[in-house]
């Protein structure tokens, strides 16, 4: 899936969900109409060619928290701030400041993120988060989150997405970029 470019910080997530033995299995990736229906009526609706498509990696942008602007703003200027360091997800919706309901147990605890430079435009320009989630319970995952802390922190960037569910010895591998680009 291919994004616009906007001067600023644009954040892309791409998801994989991988059962036990290693094998991809399919996740749905709504699209700008399951935006809409889901942000009016918090339905998640997976009618294939109409609200998105089933896929083995779903690739999509994701929000620019507030605090995230200003954690880079500071660390442009020198002013000390909190790096993003966990990545976390949950079975909510709506997150703003925090996920709405994020997981605690079963392998699906917030956890460090491994962090390296990337280049999209321009050499270093982007900052990759990854962490592969194994779960030892089931869950219907639906939001996800790049935080600055182990525990509470600021929530630098936020997707919520059509719910992928999970099962005991699933793995969900989540990349997460932030990306800096000027016009």
């Amino acid at each position: 899936m291919e994004t616009k470019e906007k001067e600023g910080m644009q954040g892309i997530v791409r998801i994989q969900l991988k059962d036990k033995r290693g094998n991809r299995k399919p996740l749905f990736q709504g699209n700008r109409l399951w935006d809409i229906i889901h942000g009016l009526v918090g339905i998640d609706l997976k009618v294939p060619y109409i609200t998105g498509k089933w896929t083995l990696e779903m690739v999509s942008g994701n929000a620019i928290k507030d605090a995230g602007l200003a954690v880079a703003a500071k660390r442009l200027g020198g002013i000390t701030a909190n790096p993003i360091s966990h990545i976390a997800i949950g079975i909510g919706t709506g997150g703003t400041t925090a996920l709405n309901s994020e997981i605690t147990t079963g392998g699906g605890a917030r956890a460090s993120a491994t962090i390296s430079s990337q280049t999209k435009n321009v050499s270093g320009d982007t900052v990759r988060c990854t962490h592969t989630f194994a779960f030892t319970a089931s869950f219907s995952v639906t939001e996800e989150g790049l935080f600055n802390a182990s525990s509470e922190g600021d929530l630098i960037a936020y997707k919520e997405f059509s719910s992928i569910g999970v099962a005991d010895g699933d793995s969900l591998e989540i990349t997460h970029d932030v990306t800096m680009s000027a016009s």
